[in-house]
This record gives C-alpha cells, structure tokens and sequence, in this order.
C-alpha cells in the first residue's frame, strides 16, 4: 500500500525484548512491525490458555508456508510465461523474416510487435499479463492488421 499516493505506512513501537512481556513505548514509528508474529506475542503475554497459543502458532507456521508457496509459485509462472512470450516472438520474427514485407511496411509490422510485446512483458511483470491461446496470424502485406505476440498457455 506504501507505494501508493498519500499513502504512508507506519506503527506503534513497542519494546519485545523480553520473552513474556511487551512494553508499549508511545511512539510511532516509520514502515511496518518488523516484529515476525507480534499477534502471537501479545497473546503471550496476555495469558491466553496454552491450547490457544498451541493452535495460533500452527496457523501462523501453516499461513507462512502457503504464503511462500504462493511467492514461489507465482513467480515460476511469472518466468514459463516469460519464457513463452518470448518464443512466440521468436516465431513472429522467424515468420516476418520468411515474408514478402519490406521497407516501410515491415519497419511498421515490427514496430506494432514491439509495442505488442512490450505491452504483455509489462502485464507479466505487473502481474496484470493477459494470456493468449492465440498464434500471432497476421496478413502479411497489409498495412493495418493487428499483431499478436504468442503466448501460450497450458492451462
């Protein structure tokens, strides 16, 4: 949220130095708790029942494995979609380079592909992308057709 406009993050200092204590130091500080499970320690040092803290510390470690497995994950998908983004240009460029198109109407094709898979790059990398089953099928020759740079997925 930080990095949007007006938006400023901040928090209450508080002092968890010791195990079983937790001083409320009255200051605001810059950023977010840097403390890892504060909801935890706070439920220490309030003496909620053993069993609770139990099942709080279970959820904690389970909610922070599926939250890397989900980083990881995404970030895999992120790359293969990379990868077969820039196969499909691949492709295009083969396909351009076989054509008939020369002079100012190529020069206008490949333009049109960069913007096109600049375009997606940065959907991918905003982790807005848009995936297409679409080959990049254009008619060659013609002045106005719209390019499409392959994406495929095997979902």
């Amino acid at each position: 949220m930080n990095e949007r406009v007006g938006v400023v993050n901040m928090h209450l200092k508080v002092d968890l130095s010791q195990p079983d204590k937790m001083v409320m130091l009255y200051k605001i500080a810059d950023g977010f708790v840097q403390e890892s499970h504060y909801g935890l320690a706070l439920a220490r040092v309030v003496n909620l029942p053993p069993k609770v803290l139990d099942v709080a510390e279970d959820v904690a470690r389970t909610l922070e494995a599926q939250t890397k497995a989900k980083k990881k994950s995404s970030r895999s998908f992120a790359i293969a979609r990379k990868r077969k983004l820039v196969l499909g240009l691949r492709e295009i460029l083969l396909q351009a380079e076989e054509s008939e198109m020369e002079g100012r109407v190529l020069g206008e094709y490949l333009a049109r592909v960069q913007r096109e898979f600049v375009r997606r790059m940065d959907g991918i990398d905003g982790d807005r992308g848009e995936s297409s089953d679409e080959a990049g099928e254009e008619e060659e020759g013609e002045g106005d057709e719209e390019v499409s740079v392959r994406e495929d997925t095997d979902e």
